[in-house]
């Protein structure tokens, strides 16, 4: 019992680290939580440190060594996704509110929809020749999608990691 209970609280140790140094990482955006509007997130994912190198780790057992490189140079990935119900307006909001922190913060806007069923925001966090930080933001009918990739990022393979972590978000870019 002594061991359940020392190996639960390195794990409870270990993750209260890693949401601390989520916030330290220059690419970490702070988008909130809306769980008090739409509930808990139909999907969240909190993905940094030790279990980032084993999903790399993974990529390159599955010889699949682009996705592994890719990865690599990864320090986190936030996910949350909401079934907004057709609620648009706290989405809209809080898409607003980070848009203008990030705008405040030298992010730079790379993708912007503003489209009747649709708004879409996609900043990156660029630092001398490196992205360090990319923020999408998705707002629908159906749901509300905040994004946050942390660490060095190649943007012409977002998608590639976005599926080995299993997460579809259709963003084009053309």
């Amino acid at each position: 019992m002594r061991t359940l209970i020392a190996i639960v609280t390195s794990c409870l140790i270990s993750v209260a680290a890693l949401a601390q140094d989520y916030e330290s990482m220059p690419g970490y955006v702070d988008f909130g939580t809306m769980n008090e509007i739409y509930g808990e997130p139909r999907v969240m994912i909190n993905i940094g440190g030790p279990l980032m190198q084993l999903l790399s780790a993974a990529a390159a057992a599955s010889k699949d060594p682009e996705a592994a490189a890719i990865m690599q140079g990864l320090e986190g990935i936030r996910v949350n996704v909401y079934d907004t119900g057709g609620n648009l307006a706290p989405a809209l909001e809080r898409m607003n509110q980070a848009k203008t922190i990030l705008q405040a913060a030298n992010w730079q806007p790379i993708v912007q929809v503003q489209e009747a069923d649709e708004q879409v925001q996609m900043f990156t966090r660029v630092n001398a020749d490196n992205m360090e930080g990319m923020a999408i933001m998705v707002v629908n009918q159906e749901e509300a999608v905040f994004l946050n990739i942390l660490g060095n990022i190649d943007p012409a393979q977002v998608s590639k990691v976005m599926e080995q972590i299993n997460v579809d978000v259709d963003v084009d870019t053309e």
